[in-house]
């Protein structure tokens, strides 16, 4: 976005007319969130969608490409319900408004692991925006660890692996999204993925891990559901081995 910013190599500065930050309202949940309103700032993992207007018109949308915890400065903000990027519906955002000339952040990150431990629970949370495309996921997991000096000491396949269950299809959940566009990659989108916590999956892939999960009643409800519509069951060794 270098096209949209400069920097003093203290702070960095909106140098068009006018762009909003929409930062989804569900990274303020909870004392472990991805988003703490300090005030006259905000502490944030850096991405977010950023909206870019020339005359009053919405030139383009991208995404804040910065993996980390940041904090950006408020000026003027709003709640709103915004229209985001591979997105179904749309989103509960706090937009922070910034004219030409303003401060938006601080030009130096500072590297610390806790950035890196965050980042993780991002990922296992779901909480990557559906408007970060999915063959983009792993390289900002890699970002957010160089960024921060760390490495996680684990193959890039046990990475990969983490990824690929916590991305489902949108349209099947049940379903790996890679396994879905490593199939039919030329009409299957990038962004046609749901992010899901990673405790849900075993809600999504067979009955046997579905009782196993503390929520039994939304549990045996999906069973249910698996059932009557006659999906395919992912079965566990473990049940095997009951079985016998």
């Amino acid at each position: 976005m270098s096209d949209y910013f400069k920097s003093d190599d203290r702070y960095i500065y909106l140098v068009k007319k006018y762009c909003e930050f929409y930062i989804p309202m569900s990274y303020f949940d909870g004392t472990s969130g991805f988003a703490q309103d300090m005030g006259p700032t905000i502490n944030v993992m850096g991405i977010f969608n950023v909206g870019f207007f020339e005359d009053g018109k919405l030139l383009e949308t991208r995404i804040m490409n910065l993996p980390s915890w940041i904090t950006v400065y408020v000026y003027d903000s709003v709640v709103k319900s915004i229209k985001l990027p591979g997105e179904p519906e749309p989103v509960q955002c706090k937009v922070l408004q910034y004219y030409e000339g303003n401060k938006v952040m601080n030009a130096t990150i500072i590297e610390d692991s806790e950035n890196c431990e965050r980042y993780m629970d991002f990922v296992l949370k779901g909480k990557v925006p559906s408007s970060v495309p999915y063959d983009a996921s792993l390289r900002l997991w890699r970002k957010n660890q160089a960024m921060n000096a760390v490495h996680l000491g684990v193959p890039s396949v046990i990475e990969e692996l983490i990824l690929s269950a916590t991305y489902r299809y949108k349209d099947d959940v049940t379903q790996k999204f890679a396994r879905v566009i490593g199939k039919d990659p030329k009409n299957i989108s990038q962004y046609d993925y749901k992010a899901v916590n990673v405790r849900q999956i075993c809600q999504f892939t067979s009955t046997f891990t579905a009782v196993t999960f503390e929520d039994i009643d939304s549990m045996i409800t999906s069973s249910l559901n698996r059932s009557r519509e006659h999906k395919e069951e992912a079965v566990s060794p473990i049940e095997q081995v009951i079985k016998m």
